[in-house]
């Protein structure tokens, strides 16, 4: 069986089965956004890792260096945030890059990294450079503290529980669409593309509000609901009116013809963070974040959108997944 037809999804899982089980030290483990080690000599620390690949990821001819670099050190603080918040944190960096790659280019990419680094309270403290005859990338690892050895998962949702989200959804993934037809990288959807701003600050406060569960939302909603569901033993519902959209989103899908509503369930990218808790808990959130209640955590498994009269809406994707096509 080739990858190709096992699937992004599938081949964790099977892999997650091999490497499962007691291991010294180990709180968290695979199936998370990070996993979570601790020591009596350091406490419990977070840790995460993610690649960009030039063609996948990201495409030069509409990502500006300065960009890239931001952004993929940003999407692992994105993990830190899923479980609650942790800084400072730290980075090593794989960079693969061909003998033509200019030095100035490199040199702005780290401009990136540098000012996301300093705006969140992470320091780039190391790694490596490696030839790539064909494609650029680079993988960031990124370790982060847990204070008190308390964090979130996407395993604690429970039925009755409220779902919130932070921001607004969409805007990445309109922004790419605009990108990838000329379209200038001023724009405010494509500022959201580029240069995502992680809910670390958000995600510590649900901790300390007694959430039960977060994750980030890297590859749609609909998707990343669907992983805590998936590892909570739950279903979830939501309502497609209640998601938050933003002027600008509204405005991209209508110039490009595309629908904002899709983009908000299944674009991905927006690295805004999905909360599970208890009904009693939003309002403080709610009040001092802005964020927005968009369903409720139910009985049997999956994620079901409803219209505002309580009706079911069929027709959506899932999100997006390595090695399908789309």
């Amino acid at each position: 069986m080739r990858v190709a037809d096992e699937g992004e999804f599938a081949l964790i899982a099977r892999l997650r089965r091999m490497i499962e089980g007691e291991r010294q030290g180990l709180i968290c483990g695979a199936g998370d956004d990070t996993a979570v080690f601790s020591s009596e000599a350091s406490g419990a620390w977070a840790y995460t890792a993610d690649a960009m690949v030039e063609g996948v990821h990201f495409d030069p001819a509409y990502t500006p260096w300065h960009s890239l670099g931001f952004k993929s050190l940003a999407v692992n603080i994105s993990d830190l945030a899923a479980m609650g918040g942790s800084a400072p944190s730290f980075a090593l960096v794989v960079l693969g890059l061909s003998g033509d790659t200019e030095v100035e280019a490199v040199e702005e990419m780290y401009r990136g990294m540098d000012e996301c680094g300093r705006q969140y309270g992470c320091n780039v403290v190391g790694g490596d450079i490696v030839r790539s005859p064909q494609q650029v990338f680079i993988s960031v690892s990124l370790v982060g503290p847990v204070p008190g050895g308390r964090f979130l998962t996407r395993g604690g949702a429970r039925p009755g529980q409220a779902v919130i989200v932070t921001g607004t959804l969409g805007d990445s993934f309109l922004g790419l669409k605009w990108l990838m037809g000329g379209g200038s990288d001023s724009n405010p959807c494509a500022q959201r593309h580029l240069y995502p701003l992680p809910r670390l600050r958000e995600g510590s406060r649900a901790l300390e509000s007694g959430a039960s569960a977060c994750i980030d939302i890297s590859d749609g909603l609909l998707l990343d609901l669907g992983h805590i569901c998936e590892e909570s033993g739950v279903g979830a519902e939501i309502v497609m009116d209640d998601i938050p959209i933003s002027v600008a989103a509204r405005e991209m899908a209508r110039e490009l013809g595309e629908d904002a509503a899709g983009a908000a369930l299944y674009g991905g990218e927006d690295y805004e963070i999905i909360v599970v808790i208890d009904e009693d808990k939003v309002s403080p959130l709610r009040q001092e974040l802005g964020l927005s209640v968009i369903g409720r955590i139910t009985e049997g498994e999956g994620v079901v959108v409803l219209d505002p009269s309580g009706r079911r809406v069929d027709g959506h994707r899932s999100g997006y997944e390595h090695f399908k096509e789309g």
